[in-house]
């Protein structure tokens, strides 16, 4: 899914844009994204009951600032 959707807009019409197209891919897979040192880490919490509590947290304190 996310690969057909990655290449969903893209056209190739002559060989010199397949070929440049492929060059671009095999230079991205060359040198892949390295995080920076000191670039924050973050934490994903995937509890349900901590997502809940969340999202009352927020309901309750929009209602305040109203």
């Amino acid at each position: 899914m996310a690969v057909s959707s990655i290449f969903h807009n893209v056209v190739l019409r002559t060989p010199e844009q397949v070929e440049a197209f492929i060059r671009a891919a095999e230079a991205s897979e060359a040198d892949p994204y390295v995080k920076p040192a000191g670039a924050p880490t973050y934490k994903v919490n995937l509890d349900p009951e901590d997502t809940l509590r969340i999202i009352e947290l927020n309901e309750k304190n929009r209602t305040i600032c109203k």
